[in-house]
C-alpha cells in the first residue's frame, strides 16, 4: 500500500495556529538529554533554548529505497481491499508511519487509519486519531492531529484538517514556536484556509494568546505560507519619547509586482499631528533600489510647518560598469533628532547627493561622480559648507611597463562649485586638472621588499570669479621620490608551536617645495595622524596641496602566531617619522617646524577566543608629553555575552577642535537563563558629565523576545551649542518565527555594544 503523500500539507499548517502535545510524542529534547545528540546539532542549539526537535531514525544510513509494510494481524477481501490490524508499520527511507489498524480499497483508491497515528519524517513529526481519505481525487482527512515542524521550531495542531489538491481546510487550528509545555504565546483559528497554488492563507477569528490570555483579535487576515509576497498589514512601532510623547506607526505593505512593491506607514505622533512614510522598492535587469519619502503635516512643536524627508538609493551594473546613486533631501535641520525614522537614513549633519559610476578591468578603473551635500548642521556657516562637485572624472591603473617595472597612473578631472562662490570672501569655484604618473619598482621575497617610486604632479585649474589672468589659471608642477622597504623575519616560539615575526620596515619620502598659497582650497585636509599615515607620500587629503617634506619614516611590527591554527594572537608595532627640514605648505600658512612626528605605538592581544584588548599612544619624543592615547578591552563570549570598557584621550589638535578625554562601558550580560542587562555609559571625563547613557532588559527564549531600553543622550537642539538632554524608551517584542512589533531598538543596540546581534 503506497503511503499518501501528506508531508507537505501537513508543513502547511506552521502558517496556522497550539495547545501543548506531549514532549515525546514530538520528537522533543529536552536541555538534559541533548548529550545524546550529535556534537554539530547541539552546537545549534542557542543556551536560552530548553531543547529542540530531533528524529534519531534519520540520521542513519537508508538501507532500502522499498515501502515495507507490516502488521501483527492482515487480510485480503475478495474484493481487493486490505485490512491491518495490530501495530501497523509503514516504511519508507524517508518517512516512518504507525497505527493501530489500516484498511486499504485498491479499486477505489480510499484509505482509513486509526488509533495512535504517528508519522514521522526528517524534519517532521505528526500524530492524529483518524486519517482517511482517497488517493485518486487526492482527498485526506486528519483528526485531532498534532505536529511539530523541526526546521522553524515550531508546533501545532488541529481539530479538523481536509486536504483536496492544493486547498486545505483547518478547523480549530492553532501555532505556536514554543517548546512543548510552554504557551508563551499561542495563535489560533476558527477556520483557515491554505493554497498551495496561489502561496496564501485566510484565517477567521484570529486569537493571539500571550500566557492563557487572549490580548489581540481580528475577524479576518490573509498570510503567505512561502516565499510569495502578499499585501497586508505589518507589524507596528511603538516609541515614547521625552519630546512628541507616544509615537505610533502602522506599515502597509503592497506587492504591486514581482519586481516592485510599496509600504504605505500612516504615523501619529502625539502633540505634533500626522503623518506618513511611503518606500518604493524596484528590481531591473540593470539593478535595485528604492524611493522613500517621509511627510507630517503641520507639526504643531515647529510652528506648525511640514516636516519631509526623501531619498533615492541605487545599486547596478552592466557588465564591467557598476551604477549607484544616494541621494536625500530634508526639510530642515532637526528632522532628525525629531522625527526618528524608519526609511533607512540615518541621523547625520551632512546629507549626500551623490551619482556614481565605475569601471573596473584587471588594469584599469574609471569613475564619473556627481556629488552634492544638504547641510543640517545650524551651527554651520553658509560658506563654510564643503564644494559640490559636478561632475568628478577618474581614471587609474598600473599597467606593467617593461619586466618588474610598473606605470602607476592617476589622473583627477573636476568641476567645483559652491553657493556662496565670490571673489569678496574668497570662496572661489571653477575647474581643477591633477595628473598623477608615477613609476615604480617592486621587488618582493619571501624574506622582504622592496619598492622605489619616482612621481610626477600636475595640477592646473580654470576658476570663476577672480581678477584677472593669470590668476584664473594657475598651475602647479613638482616632483617627488620615495623608498618603502621591509624584512619579514621570525622564530620559533614553544617547541615549535607558535612563532614570533620581526618586521623592520623603512619608508624614505622626498617631495620639492613649490609656494601653493595662490591655490584655491577645494578640497584639502590635514590627516589624523596615525600608523598608516606614517608610511604616506602626502600628508593632505584631496590634490589642492601636496605636502614638501624630506623624511624617514621607521617602523616595526612583531606578530605572534599560532602554528597550528593561523591566528594571530599578539601584535605589536611602533613607528616614528624624521624630517630633514621645515614643511612650508601648510594649511595655515604658519611652517611646520618639527624635527620628527611623535612616536605611535598600538597593540593587539587576543586573549584566547572570548579576550581582546586593543590600545594606542602618540607621544611627542622631543618635549616628552602625550599627544593620543586609546585603550580598549573587551568580552565575547556568545550571543548574549559582551563586555567593553574604552579610553580616549586627545590633546587639542587645533584652535576649532577641543581636547577629549572620555570613557565608555558597554555590555549585554545574562542573569537568568532568559534575562540580560543591556547598558552603555559614555562619558566626558573633562566636562564630568553623562554624554549618553543606554540601559535595558532582553528576554530571549525559543519562541519570543523582548528587549526594554531607556537611552539618554545630549545633543544641540536649538543649533545653540549648548547641549540638553533626549530621553527616549523603547519597547521589542518579538515572536519567532512571525515577526516583531515595537521600537526601533535592533540598530542602536547593533551601534552601541560591539559585536552585537540581534535575534
Amino acid at each position: 500500500m503506497p503511503l499518501p503523500r501528506l508531508c507537505h500539507s501537513l508543513a502547511l499548517l506552521a502558517l496556522t495556529v497550539c495547545s501543548s502535545a506531549r514532549a515525546n510524542e514530538l520528537n522533543w529534547v529536552s536541555t538534559n538529554e541533548m548529550q545524546k545528540l550529535p556534537p554539530a546539532e547541539r552546537a545549534e542549539v542557542p543556551a536560552w533554548c530548553g531543547g529542540t526537535y530531533h528524529n534519531p531514525v534519520f540520521f542513519r544510513p537508508v538501507a532500502t529505497t522499498d515501502t515495507v509494510i507490516s502488521a501483527d494481524q492482515s487480510s485480503l477481501e475478495p474484493e481487493g481491499a486490505a485490512e491491518l490490524s495490530g501495530d501497523v508499520r509503514i516504511r519508507q527511507p524517508l518517512r516512518r508511519l504507525r497505527a493501530d489498524q489500516a484498511r486499504y480499497d485498491q479499486q477505489s483508491g480510499d484509505f482509513k487509519l486509526t488509533g495512535n497515528i504517528r508519522m514521522e519524517s526528517p524534519g517532521l513529526t505528526f500524530n492524529a486519531e483518524q486519517m482517511s481519505g482517497n488517493r485518486s481525487n487526492r482527498k485526506t482527512r486528519l483528526e485531532n492531529a498534532n505536529f511539530a515542524l523541526f526546521k522553524p521550531h515550531a508546533r501545532g495542531e488541529a481539530a479538523i484538517m481536509r486536504q483536496q489538491g492544493p486547498l486545505i481546510h483547518i478547523d480549530q487550528g492553532a501555532y505556536t514556536t514554543c517548546e512543548p509545555g510552554n504557551n508563551s504565546w499561542l495563535f489560533r483559528a476558527r477556520k483557515l484556509e491554505l493554497n498551495r497554488d496561489s502561496g496564501w492563507g485566510e484565517a477567521h477569528h484570529v486569537t493571539l494568546d500571550l500566557y492563557g490570555w487572549p490580548v489581540f483579535w481580528v475577524p479576518w487576515l490573509t498570510f503567505p505560507i512561502d516565499d510569495r509576497r502578499k499585501s497586508g498589514l505589518l507589524y507596528p512601532t511603538l516609541v515614547s519619547a521625552d519630546e512628541g510623547g507616544v509615537d505610533y506607526t502602522q506599515p502597509l505593505y503592497l506587492n504591486l509586482h514581482p519586481q516592485l512593491d510599496a509600504t504605505i506607514a500612516p504615523r501619529h505622533i502625539h502633540g505634533r499631528g500626522n503623518g506618513l512614510e511611503n518606500e518604493l522598492r524596484y528590481l531591473t535587469g540593470a539593478g535595485e533600489g528604492s524611493l522613500s519619502y517621509a511627510w507630517l503635516r503641520n507639526d504643531r512643536t515647529f510652528n506648525d510647518r511640514d516636516r519631509e524627508l526623501a531619498r533615492w538609493e541605487h545599486d547596478g551594473s552592466l557588465g564591467s560598469w557598476t551604477f549607484d546613486a544616494d541621494v536625500n533631501y530634508a526639510s530642515d535641520d532637526f528632522y532628525f533628532k525629531d522625527l526618528d525614522t524608519g526609511l533607512e537614513t540615518s541621523s547625520q549633519t551632512r546629507l549626500p547627493r551623490t551619482g556614481r559610476a565605475r569601471y573596473r578591468d584587471q588594469t584599469w578603473q574609471a569613475q564619473i561622480r556627481a556629488q552634492s551635500w544638504q547641510i543640517l548642521d545650524p551651527n554651520l556657516a553658509p560658506r563654510s559648507e564643503p564644494y559640490r562637485r559636478l561632475p568628478q572624472l577618474q581614471l587609474s591603473g598600473d599597467p606593467d611597463v617593461m619586466g618588474p617595472l610598473r606605470l602607476n597612473w592617476f589622473s583627477d578631472v573636476t568641476r567645483f562649485d559652491h553657493t556662496t562662490a565670490s571673489e569678496t570672501n574668497g570662496r572661489v569655484a571653477g575647474s581643477r586638472l591633477h595628473l598623477e604618473p608615477a613609476l615604480s619598482l617592486p621587488l618582493d621575497q619571501p624574506w622582504g621588499y622592496i619598492e622605489p617610486r619616482a612621481r610626477f604632479y600636475h595640477t592646473r585649474y580654470r576658476l570663476n570669479d577672480t581678477p584677472a589672468p593669470p590668476e584664473q589659471r594657475p598651475e602647479r608642477n613638482l616632483a617627488g621620490a620615495s623608498l618603502d622597504s621591509g624584512l619579514f623575519l621570525e622564530r620559533p616560539l614553544f617547541d615549535g608551536a607558535w612563532r614570533q615575526t620581526l618586521e623592520p620596515r623603512l619608508f624614505l619620502n622626498k617631495v620639492e617645495y613649490k609656494d601653493q598659497s595662490s591655490l584655491p582650497r577645494f578640497d584639502p585636509g590635514r590627516l589624523t595622524f596615525s600608523w598608516n599615515n606614517l608610511f604616506r607620500e602626502n600628508r593632505f587629503s584631496g590634490h589642492d596641496r601636496i605636502g614638501d617634506e624630506e623624511k624617514l619614516a621607521v617602523g616595526v611590527t612583531s606578530r605572534f602566531i599560532d602554528n597550528e591554527t593561523g591566528a594571530e594572537h599578539l601584535r605589536l608595532r611602533a613607528g616614528q617619522g624624521f624630517f630633514r627640514e621645515d614643511r612650508r605648505v601648510t594649511l595655515s600658512g604658519t611652517p611646520d617646524r618639527s624635527e620628527q612626528t611623535p612616536l605611535v605605538a598600538d597593540a593587539q592581544w587576543r586573549l584566547n577566543d572570548r579576550w581582546y584588548a586593543r590600545s594606542e599612544i602618540q607621544w611627542n619624543t622631543k618635549s616628552n608629553e602625550h599627544v593620543r592615547s586609546t585603550a580598549s578591552l573587551g568580552y565575547h563570549g556568545g550571543p548574549r555575552r559582551h563586555l567593553h570598557a574604552g579610553y580616549l584621550e586627545r590633546e587639542q589638535p587645533s584652535s576649532t577642535d577641543p581636547a577629549l578625554q572620555q570613557g565608555e562601558l558597554a555590555g549585554l550580560w545574562p542573569v537568568h537563563d532568559h534575562w540580560s542587562l543591556i547598558g552603555r555609559w559614555l562619558y566626558d571625563l573633562d566636562n564630568h558629565r553623562s554624554l549618553e547613557t543606554m540601559a535595558g532588559l532582553e528576554y530571549r527564549d525559543c519562541c519570543w523576545n523582548i528587549r526594554l531600553v531607556n537611552h539618554r543622550e545630549l545633543s544641540d537642539d536649538n543649533g545653540d551649542t549648548q547641549l540638553q538632554a533626549d530621553q527616549t524608551v523603547m519597547l521589542q517584542i518579538q515572536l519567532v518565527g512571525l515577526g516583531d512589533f515595537g521600537g526601533r531598538i535592533d540598530r542602536l543596540l547593533e551601534r552601541s555594544l560591539p559585536r552585537y546581534e540581534a535575534p
